[in-house]
């Protein structure tokens, strides 16, 4: 007789036992966000996160999409890393060069109150002290952030070299890897894990090849199975109001039916955390701490992805509209035309001057035709990016395909946008990212929470896509405002108006 919860396993959160065991014996499979992190954290938490790594040994391993994803993007986030410190050492040069007017008021003091050198050297020394030392801290957490060595000298990518020799899988083949991305763009239509909520990418098949990959190891290997991700959206983990509870249980059936393993699917922190019971390594609270802050910024940076889709949704729908009114102005023109030279073919006698005729009204219907398809491309673009019914979007990009580039663009374009309108949708129900709870005071309007529609005196209507205090003592925040055109600007948040939320 079967117990209540056999065959549900995949419902279960992993307890302590089951989490000490994938972490000490299992397959422990990294996806490449886990490995770009280590470009972001902070010199000593690098080094306790590469010790955990090494500590899991033989186990340790990435799938071929892993690699091509980390090499793909190094460059970009090592860059992004750079930029960020040459920003604040730029405002620092900047705020120097302003210095000379308060040294040169203070030099103007001590001559008419005839202050002795000492207190004016003193004085002096105080104004640029603190420029000084800043610049100096910031230019020793840069070094010790890897970040000044360049592209070529790379100690984090020469470590990583070392510590996966042998434990990187082989690409799939080709007839495979075809039959993979199917499944993935499949998968993406259907909203099935993972990956679906990568959907507006220009290849949304990554994450399900990741982890088509990983379960063919897991296959082979028949260990319990510990996949670690940055990620933290739904397509990967199955959250509820806010939180993620646990592996999304769907990947964890599969992870079970496939490669008939049990599996565990967590973030970075958590990894770092069980670390320390499990695996006897040492990892502080500041370097669980980076791993949280760098996965609240990850969701940031997804939610201002959405943001820029959804706002971009309303452009597409204007542009289009206009499109479909002047190529239907356009056809009604050639129409007529088309009209007015059949009238006069048909008036005219035989002879050259009719031939002409004839030869420029046939030029005037093979123009009328090929704008009255290109009005219902469009037409069909500009219905389905107002479509509510999505499974007539779909139909509308399968049945009316025509192969036009304008047909072709706008559906792929409507497709992409209307899966962010659901995706803003859900995201604005339970928001997990703490900066986004967040609630700023906008004048005349109450509270204008993230993700709401305000006004601004100067710049209109937006957004509000983050919110921050706009000193040190809060007293003031600030919010940052994402426009129509994808833009965006930080502004105080005083200056807003509130006008409206999501789904209003």
């Amino acid at each position: 007789m079967s117990g209540l919860s056999d065959g549900f396993e995949h419902y279960l959160v992993p307890d302590a036992e089951a989490i000490k065991v994938a972490i000490t014996e299992g397959l422990v499979v990294l996806d490449s966000n886990v490995l770009l992190e280590l470009y972001r954290f902070a010199g000593p938490a690098r080094t306790e996160l590469f010790e955990v790594l090494e500590q899991i040994g033989e186990r340790l391993w990435i799938p071929h999409q892993v690699r091509l994803e980390f090499h793909r993007n190094r460059l970009s986030v090592m860059s992004s890393q750079e930029e960020s410190y040459q920003d604040v050492l730029k405002t620092i040069d900047e705020v120097r060069q302003s210095q000379s007017v308060v040294v040169s008021k203070i030099r103007e003091l001590a001559k008419r109150v005839l202050l002795p050198k000492e207190e004016r050297d003193e004085l002096l020394q105080l104004v640029s002290r603190g420029l000084d030392d800043a610049e100096r801290v910031m230019t020793e957490l840069r070094s010790a952030h890897g970040s000044s060595g360049g592209f070529a000298e790379d100690a984090i990518l020469q470590r990583l070299q070392r510590l996966f020799s042998g434990r990187v899988g082989e690409p799939l083949e080709s007839g495979e890897l075809d039959a993979a991305r199917e499944e993935a763009l499949r998968r993406v239509e259907a909203q099935e894990p993972p990956g679906y909520r990568d959907g507006s990418k220009e290849d949304p098949t990554g994450d399900y090849l990741v982890w088509y990959q990983t379960l063919r190891e897991a296959a082979m290997r028949k260990l319990p199975l510990l996949f670690v991700t940055r990620d933290a959206k739904e397509d990967w983990f199955l959250r509820l109001k806010g939180q993620t509870i646990c592996g999304h249980p769907s990947l964890i059936a599969e992870a079970r039916d496939v490669a008939g393993v049990p599996a565990i699917i967590m973030q970075t922190q958590s990894l770092l955390y069980h670390a320390r019971s499990f695996l006897e390594t040492v990892v502080s609270e500041e370097t669980i701490r980076q791993a949280e802050h760098s996965a609240v910024q990850a969701s940031q940076d997804s939610a201002r992805s959405i943001f820029v889709q959804a706002a971009m949704l309303g452009t597409m729908i204007e542009v289009a509209s206009r499109q479909v009114e002047d190529l239907r102005s356009e056809s009604e023109r050639l129409q007529r035309a088309v009209d007015l030279f059949v009238y006069e073919v048909d008036a005219q006698e035989d002879g050259p001057g009719k031939a002409m005729h004839q030869r420029r009204l046939d030029e005037l219907r093979q123009q009328s035709e090929e704008v009255a398809v290109e009005l219902s491309d469009m037409q069909a673009a500009v219905d389905v990016l107002r479509s509510e019914d999505h499974s007539t979007l779909r139909d509308s990009v399968r049945l009316s395909w025509r192969g036009r580039p304008s047909r072709t663009r706008m559906l792929s374009l409507a497709k992409s946008a209307k899966r962010q309108v659901e995706m803003l949708q859900d995201w604005s129900v339970g928001l997990s990212s703490a900066v986004a709870r967040g609630v700023v005071e906008a004048s005349g309007g109450g509270a204008v929470s993230v993700g709401s529609w305000v006004i601004h005196s100067e710049y209109g209507k937006a957004r509000v896509a983050d919110v921050r205090p706009a000193d040190e003592e809060g007293s003031e925040e600030q919010a940052e405002l994402l426009f129509a055109d994808g833009t965006t600007r930080w502004v105080v948040s005083s200056d807003l108006r509130a006008d409206g939320y999501p789904g209003e």
